[in-house]
């Protein structure tokens, strides 16, 4: 008489009628996704939180773009308080052909660290050289004197709505380091997760089988 053994497999299905091992490939898919995400988020704040921390003389800038923290509402609503605002750099002859309309950056007085977000009302124009007048939205009148185009940082992109209080968050000494760990972590997380899974897997095999006669 021969004995034959015989491997049983019990397929259970999930709350909609789907095998579990669907569920699971998804559920799979999903935590891969969300990690992936955390991981390049994290690893981005921790760039620009370095970048900008060693930015001098008051600008920081993140690969290669002039990057602000809006402090007052003088552009509102096009810019808010608190928002994170992105300018494109412009060269010294780019800074002279600027339009009416157009949003800077400039510096509040030449060499100065204090960097004011307007828009461009006018130019002004003396022989050759150029400087413009500008006015913050929300302003009633202009700003005092005109902007020279040396103190141009840059002409405004785009505003990341309340940024700029993440960015001062970042530049506290334990958030990076936190964004750190947990990009370490979320990269360990999955490795020693699947090892701990075959190991399991390994110890339970004998019990996963079943003899007929």
């Amino acid at each position: 008489m021969t004995t034959m053994t015989a491997e049983t497999t019990m397929v259970t299905e999930g709350p909609t009628g789907v095998p579990v091992t669907t569920w699971r490939r998804v559920r799979s898919i999903i935590s891969t996704g969300l990690t992936a995400l955390l991981v390049v988020v994290a690893s981005l704040s921790v760039v620009i939180a370095v970048a900008t921390h060693f930015s001098p003389k008051g600008q920081y800038d993140v690969f290669g773009h002039p990057v602000m923290s809006v402090l007052s509402g003088s552009m509102t609503p096009t810019i808010r308080t608190g928002d994170l605002i992105i300018d494109n750099p412009v060269t010294l002859a780019q800074a002279g052909r600027l339009r009416v309309g157009e949003i800077i950056s400039v510096r509040e007085s030449p060499g100065s660290p204090v960097i004011v977000t307007h828009r461009i009302v006018a130019v002004v124009r003396s022989g050759s050289t150029i400087a413009y007048i500008t006015k913050g939205d929300a302003n009633n009148a202009p700003d005092a004197s005109p902007r020279p185009v040396a103190d141009v940082i840059g002409v405004f992109s785009t505003a990341i709505p309340a940024g700029g209080y993440v960015l001062n968050a970042l530049h506290q000494p334990v958030v990076p380091l936190l964004l750190f760990a947990s990009v370490c972590l979320a990269l360990l997380a999955g490795p020693l997760f699947r090892w701990a899974k075959r190991m399991d897997q390994s110890a339970d095999a004998p019990d996963n089988q079943s003899e007929a006669p």
